[in-house]
C-alpha cells in the first residue's frame, strides 16, 4: 500500500499494474521486469500530475502507450473525461481492456495518428509522456486547444528541454518548467500556456 492514495485508488492501481504485466508478456507494451519496476518508474513518475488537473477539465493523453499517464489519471481524476490517445492497434486493444476491468467510465481510447489539422475535439489538458519534441507537440495539438488550455508534459533533462522550448513561440506561449527530480533520474514537467 502506498499512503499517498487511497485504498481504493491503490487497489486499482494494483490491478492496473497486473494487467499491464500480463499483456506484456505477450505483446511487449513497454520494457519492465516486474510490479515494484513498473511502480516506481511509470506510477510515481505520473504522480505529481494528479494534483495539476482540475476536477471537471477535459483531458487528451497523447501516445498513452501502456496507460502512463492516462489510466492513472482516469483513476485519480473519476470527475474528469480522459480521452487516450494512441496510434498501435495492439496497444489500444490493451487500454480498452483496461478501462473495461477497472470500470473506467470516464474514459475514451482514441485509436488514431494525431495529425496537425485533426477532428478529434477541444480539451481543457493535454497530457504527454516521451511523446515528441515540445514544438511538434504544441504544433499537433493547435486544433484541441482553447485559450485557457495547458499542455502538461513529462519530460526528462533540463537541458533538452530548455533548447526544445527555443523552438517555440514565446510570444503565444507562456512556459514552467517544475523540477521533479528522482535518486535515479532527471524528471521535470513543462506546462505550456497561451499568453
Amino acid at each position: 500500500m502506498y499512503e499517498l492514495f487511497t485504498r481504493d485508488q491503490n487497489k486499482k492501481i494494483k490491478e492496473f499494474i497486473n494487467l499491464a504485466l500480463e499483456f506484456n508478456k505477450t505483446h511487449n507494451i513497454f520494457v519492465r521486469k516486474d510490479y515494484e519496476e513498473v511502480f516506481q518508474k511509470d506510477v510515481l513518475d505520473c504522480a505529481p500530475l494528479f494534483n495539476m488537473i482540475k476536477e471537471q477539465e477535459s483531458v487528451i493523453d497523447l501516445g498513452s502507450g501502456g496507460g502512463f499517464p492516462g489510466i492513472l489519471l482516469a483513476i485519480f481524476l473519476p470527475n474528469n473525461h480522459i480521452s487516450l490517445l494512441e496510434s498501435s492497434s495492439k496497444k489500444c486493444y490493451f487500454l480498452k481492456k483496461a478501462t473495461e476491468k477497472l470500470l473506467l467510465k470516464n474514459t475514451t481510447v482514441i485509436n488514431q495518428t494525431i495529425k496537425e489539422n485533426n477532428s478529434i475535439g477541444v480539451y481543457d489538458v493535454i497530457t504527454a509522456r516521451a511523446f515528441a519534441p515540445i514544438k511538434k507537440i504544441v504544433k499537433l495539438t493547435k486544433n484541441n486547444t482553447h485559450q485557457k488550455t495547458k499542455h502538461i508534459l513529462l519530460k526528462g533533462k533540463k537541458k533538452i528541454i530548455q533548447e526544445e522550448l527555443k523552438l517555440i513561440n514565446k510570444n503565444q506561449h507562456i512556459y514552467e518548467i517544475i523540477n521533479k527530480d528522482t535518486k535515479e533520474r532527471e524528471r521535470n514537467i513543462v506546462v505550456i500556456k497561451k499568453q
